[in-house]
Parts: structure tokens; sequence; C-alpha cells
């Protein structure tokens, strides 16, 4: 009997073992058979934070070249000399982007380059706060692999790669997104505050984040002490960036009379925002919808969108209310006020829509989206850092045209002086502008600035001398750049 019982309790110990090995290992990339499980999850941990390594090291050294917009332009002009008042950068300053490209352009750094790593670099440190949030346990390999998805993502990523502000953006609004969920838990009430101050540094489009601190603040509202500290510190966090930037023009009055000058501009003049837009809102809705989809998941590929829909057929849980609602503000921002030609408005939510469709993936769908965006993204990146965009092709060209030429543009005046800076480049924001300057023998005017005039019914006749296109991808906008001769004699002159 005794050795009985001996033999049943041998038997009951093992198999809680095994259970135990069991459930230690469940949700893992693998079935542990080994006497060693930790230690093989550990392995294939560091595995997965080796192959990250690689691929942004492939990411820094693929970062795009080029002065390839006017945006572009003047965050590069800005890196030598920060000039708020000369639209270097333009409102509202950028400032936590541009020091620290102007601290890697110190380093000997061309500055576009420096602009291009630095925006690199903020959205892969994403994937930190990311795993952070998605994580079940230490060495957690398949919210790794999840987290990783996110800052793979094709659009993301390219878009990242160039001297615009976004990849920086996205990336501290993953820390953001981080520091909300700890505020609701207790913990570091006060750092969300402080990275959204941050995050307007970077990027003001996405001041509409700025809801979920409505909650928070609720949350805090029966203790008084903690609830005006809350909002001194997210008063304070915005003053820390105005102040600098409002005085380095003059002072708070020259800085509102300047962003009230852009905003009105940006607002009125031909081109770019809802105000002056003729869709109808059913249209932009549509463009809205497609520009998150067809660009933002598929990054207009078949076979990426065919991966991004089909996640869409797994079971995955919905925001939580704080989100939801935040999100759907952001929607409404895009939706109304954003240029939705230009997909990088639409980032945020790409970024929120692979978020929400990863999260609680798991590794049999996760790993193949994840070969597809690493595909694309790679290819793509590639293409954009050796293929010349066609405003800089246009620029290069010009050199070629009589030193007695005038050329009228839109916005591509300093990529043109970049090329030439010894060329008379007319920039032309309005249909006055145009009937005011006076035309040479050799007048020349690009393609953007005739469409600009034939849509404000301006009679206008040219000869094209010039035309190049670029993958449209990557600069929607400036994706065809052509350059015409104004014919003379006419009444387009007067």
């Amino acid at each position: 009997m005794v050795g009985i019982f001996r033999f049943r309790r041998l038997h009951v110990d093992a198999s809680k073992s095994r259970a135990k090995n069991r459930q230690e290992t469940e949700g893992g990339l693998v079935t542990v058979r080994s006497g060693h499980p930790q230690q093989r999850g550990r392995s294939l941990f560091f595995m997965c934070v080796a192959l990250i390594f690689v691929c942004t090291a492939g990411r820094l050294y693929l970062v795009s070249p080029f002065v390839a917009s006017y945006d572009i332009a003047n965050f590069t002009l800005a890196v030598g000399q920060y000039d708020l008042a000369n639209l270097q950068p333009h409102f509202p300053g950028y400032p936590f982007f541009i020091l620290l490209a102007t601290g890697l352009a110190r380093l000997g750094l061309e500055p576009v380059r420096a602009l291009g790593i630095v925006s690199m670099l903020g959205f892969t440190s994403g994937l930190v706060p990311l795993y952070l949030l998605f994580k079940r346990r230490r060495f957690d390999t398949v919210r790794l692999l999840a987290a990783f998805t996110v800052v793979s993502t094709a659009s993301l990523v390219v878009l990242s790669a160039t001297g615009m502000s976004d990849g920086l953006a996205l990336g501290v609004l993953c820390w953001f997104v981080w520091s909300v969920e700890r505020a609701r838990q207790g913990q570091f009430r006060l750092l969300p505050y402080l990275l959204f101050g941050l995050l307007m540094a970077t990027r003001l489009s996405y001041a509409l984040f700025g809801i979920i601190l409505l909650f928070l603040l609720w949350q805090s509202r029966r203790d008084a002490w903690q609830f005006v500290s809350e909002t001194a510190v997210l008063l304070l966090a915005q003053l820390a960036w105005l102040l600098p930037v409002a005085f380095s023009v003059g002072g708070p009055a020259s800085f509102a009379q300047l962003s009230l000058s852009f905003v009105t501009g940006h607002f009125s003049d031909w081109g770019g925002t809802a105000q002056t837009d003729q869709a109808s809102l059913l249209e932009r809705l549509g463009l809205t919808i497609k520009q998150m989809i067809w660009h933002g998941l598929g990054f207009a590929t078949w076979i990426g969108l065919g991966s991004g829909l089909f996640l869409f057929c797994q079971r995955f849980r919905s925001f939580p209310l704080w989100w939801s609602v935040t999100g759907t503000g952001y929607f409404l921002w895009v939706w109304f006020a954003q240029n939705i030609d230009k997909p990088r408005h639409v980032l945020p939510l790409v970024l929120l829509l692979v978020i929400l469709l990863v999260r609680h993936l798991s590794v049999r769908w996760l790993v193949p989206f994840l070969c597809i965006q690493l595909l694309i993204g790679s290819i793509a990146l590639y293409q954009q850092a050796t293929s010349t965009p066609a405003t800089i092709q246009l620029a290069e060209a010009i050199t070629g045209l009589p030193a007695s030429a005038t050329i009228f543009t839109d916005e591509e005046e300093r990529q043109f002086l970049m090329a030439r800076p010894d060329a008379m480049i007319v920039p032309i924001g309005s249909v006055s502008k145009w009937r005011a300057e006076p035309k040479s023998q050799e007048v020349y005017l690009t393609g953007r600035l005739l469409k600009r005039l034939r849509a404000a019914d301006v009679p206008i006749e040219v000869t094209e001398v010039f035309r190049f296109t670029s993958d449209p991808r990557f600069e929607p906008e400036d994706a065809e750049a052509r350059l015409y001769r104004l014919k003379l004699n006419e009444e387009a002159l007067r």
C-alpha cells in the first residue's frame, strides 16, 4: 500500500509539472518540449530584436536624399537658419523636429538627410511603447512582432523616410498613447500632458488627439489639487515650445499676427483645404476612406490591399470608448478640414487602424501580413531613395534655359533656386499677383501654376517645354512636373 501511494503521488507531481510547463508557454510561437522553455523563448525574442535592428539600419540607409516638395524645402532651409517669418519652416515652426535635425546636421549630415533620419528614428521608437502596451509577459515574442508590424506598415515607413516631420510625430503619438493608458491606471499621471506638448511641437495638426486628455481630467475631477496640477502641466507643456518660437519672431504679438496671416492664406488662397476644395462632403468622405485603405493599408498595391482587408475578416476587439471618441474626432478633422489629396494627413488614422487589427492577432496571420508589408515597404523605400522626383528633374532641366528667362511658379520656387540660384524665379500665390507681374520675352510657368490660373478662368495660351513624372505614392502633388512657355501678344499678359 505504501508503494502504491508513493507511485500515485509521483504520478500526480509529474502531471502538475507538465501542466505548469504548458501554462508558461501558452500563447508563444512554439510548443516547448524541452526542459528549458524560458531559455528557448528568450532566444527567439532576441533573434527578433536582432531582425528589428537590421531592418531599422536598412531604413536609415534608404532615407530619401531629395528635397522632394515645398514643405521639405522649408524644413531643409530651417536646419541651416531658423526663420519662421521667412517660412523656414512654415507655421507653427516645428521646433522639436528642427532642433533634433540641426543637431544631426552639425555632425556632418546633409540637412535633408538629417531630417529624414530624425523622422525615421522617431517613428521606429514607437515600437517600444507599443510593445509595452501589447505584451502579456516578459520576452513576449508574439507581441513584439505585433508592435514591429505596426512600425513596418509600408505607407508609414516610406513617408517617414523623408524630410517631413510625420515619422517623428507618429513615434511621439505612440508614446502618448502608452502614457495615457498608464495614466488611466494611476501611473505617471502628468506624463501624457508633457508628451502632448511634445506632440504639438512636432505636428500641430495632431491637436485633436488632445480629446483623450479630457477623459483624464474627468478622472481627476474629485481631487481639486490633482485637477489643477494636471491642467497647469498641460498649459505649461504648450508654453514651453510656443514661447521660444514666438520670441524668435519678435514676441507673442508678432507670432499671433504671423500665425493669423498663415492660417488665413492656408484656408483662403488657391489650393489646399476644405474651404477651397470644390468636392462635396460625400466625395471628400470617399477620398478619406480611400486614402486610409488603398494608400494606408495597401500602399497602392493589390497584394498590400488584399493582406490588409484579410485582417478585417479576423476577430478583433474594438477600441475602448475614450480612444474611439478621440479617433472619430481626428477622422472628422481630416474629413472636413485637411487637404486629403496628401496621404500623410491620414497617417495617424492608419496607425490606429493597424493597431486595432494586429494587437490581438494570432501569429499565423500576423507573420504573413508583416512579410508582405516588409516586402512592399523595402521596394518602395529603395525606389524613393534612388529615383529623382519629378520636381527635382524639372529643377535640373531649367538650368538649360536662357539667362534672361523668367520662371513663374506655384510652390516650386525654393526647389528651383536650389538647382539654379541665379535664375529669375517668381512665385505666384493669386491671380492679382500674376496680373501685376511684368512679362518679358522669355516667360515660363510651371504646370501647377497653369492649373491654378485656368481654374481661376484666366485666359492663357502656352507651349509645353518639359514634362517629368515620378511615383505618385511618394509626393502625389509633385508626381508630375511640367514647364510651359507663355505665348506672347495676348490678353493673358494684361
